[in-house]
């Protein structure tokens, strides 16, 4: 008898079917059954997932809220899981170093003097008022567009209000829930053209530490949610590239021979998206993705003309809840899929994907399919089919 399998994701045991997948990767406990995952390079050496863009170091968060750095090569992963959000440029220069002259603080101190959201010594700034309102802005120059202003904050001093803005004041937006340890905010606007970015603190003598302070174009039209990514800037702008995990006929991984032909599969992770996220992204005919129709959240499986897709409703939304999908292909065209304990129907037609050359975990090449979330655990193996009642017990 198999031995159960423990998830630290969710702090469950998880027996059969589950330990009937040949290739298992636990992104979150950085293990991998029948397979190899290595993390921090790109070598082509068999591993289960590559990754062909990440080209710059970044940092991402750990379990403990602590950001991590990453290599600018490989999946970008720490004990979290692999984090998988679009690509970005930051816009901005010296966006951990606010004494920078790029930076113009009117009635406001900069010192580069705080323990980063990195955990190192003097790599953020903090930004204290000399008198009230005052305010620290950089320009820049941009075509009209939505921006996106985000940053790693904490308060060090005072009960004051904080405001960021794009438009150089014309619009000040206060932001909530500042507290003792660094935590994300953002703010996002429309139709800004050579945004002025920054801060405005109400009252004199309080003080913040900021880090990361970054302005960017949201990478999908409507979805203005803040990348997961930290890069550094200095005096130039930087590209961050998204981090995607691909299993390529070109690799010499095994992964993609099995999605080629009838398989079985698993996936676990979290989105902050909605709808629109593809779980799993063929070249041509092989998908995974949760549904904009009727009332939204469904997921669906499509290999070919042939689909199952769940009820709506069903996809979680938020980094705090788990989402389960698993489902299968046969070589009779027979397709199923399940999500978080519900089955799809029973889908027919299918065909299988014999000249698939990738597929890819969370996203697509482009990001526009983005989970903007995490890639927790993956498992497949070839001619796998599964009761209703596994499903749901893989799913649940």
């Amino acid at each position: 008898m198999r031995s159960p399998s423990f998830s630290p994701a969710d702090s469950r045991w998880l027996g059969p079917p589950l330990t009937r997948f040949t290739y298992d990767i636990d992104f979150v406990a950085g293990t991998a059954k029948g397979v190899t995952q290595p993390y921090g390079n790109n070598t082509n050496d068999g591993r289960a997932f590559r990754d062909p863009n990440n080209v710059n170091a970044s940092f991402v968060p750990n379990s403990a809220g602590l950001l991590v750095s990453q290599a600018s090569a490989g999946l970008r992963r720490s004990d979290r899981g692999h984090w998988q959000y679009p690509g970005g440029t930051v816009r901005n220069l010296w966006n951990r170093d606010l004494t920078n002259v790029a930076w113009v603080a009117t009635s406001v101190t900069a010192l580069k003097d705080q323990v980063g959201a990195d955990g190192s010594a003097n790599a953020a700034s903090s930004i204290t008022a000399t008198g009230a309102n005052g305010t620290i802005l950089q320009s820049i120059t941009l075509a009209s567009s939505t921006v996106l202003l985000s940053v790693d904050i904490k308060r060090l001093v005072g009960t004051g209000t904080l405001e960021m803005t794009v438009d150089g004041g014309t619009t000040w937006t206060a932001i909530a829930g500042i507290t003792a340890a660094y935590s994300l905010k953002f703010i996002v606007q429309a139709a800004v053209t050579n945004p002025v970015l920054g801060y405005r603190i109400g009252t004199s003598g309080d003080s913040f530490a900021v880090d990361f302070t970054s302005i960017v174009n949201p990478a999908n039209a409507g979805i203005n949610i803040p990348s997961q990514y930290r890069v550094t800037t200095t005096s130039a702008t930087v590209l961050c590239a998204q981090s995607r995990p691909s299993a390529d006929i070109a690799d010499a991984g095994p992964i993609i021979g099995v999605a080629q032909g009838a398989f079985g599969f698993y996936w676990q992770g979290r989105s902050e998206r909605a709808t629109g996220a593809f779980v799993m992204t063929g070249a041509t005919n092989l998908f995974c993705s949760v549904l904009a129709t009727g009332s939204g959240g469904a997921v669906q499986l499509a290999d070919g003309p042939g689909s199952s897709k769940t009820a709506d409703g069903v996809w979680r939304v938020g980094l705090g809840l788990v989402n389960k999908v698993a489902g299968y292909v046969t070589a009779g065209g027979a397709i199923k899929v399940a999500a978080n304990g519900v089955v799809g129907n029973a889908g027919t037609g299918a065909t299988l994907e014999v000249a698939l050359d990738h597929f890819d975990l969370g996203t697509n090449g482009a990001g526009q399919n983005s989970i903007y979330g995490l890639n927790e655990r993956y498992a497949i193996g070839r001619n796998l089919t599964f009761t209703d009642a596994e499903l749901i017990a893989m799913t649940t």
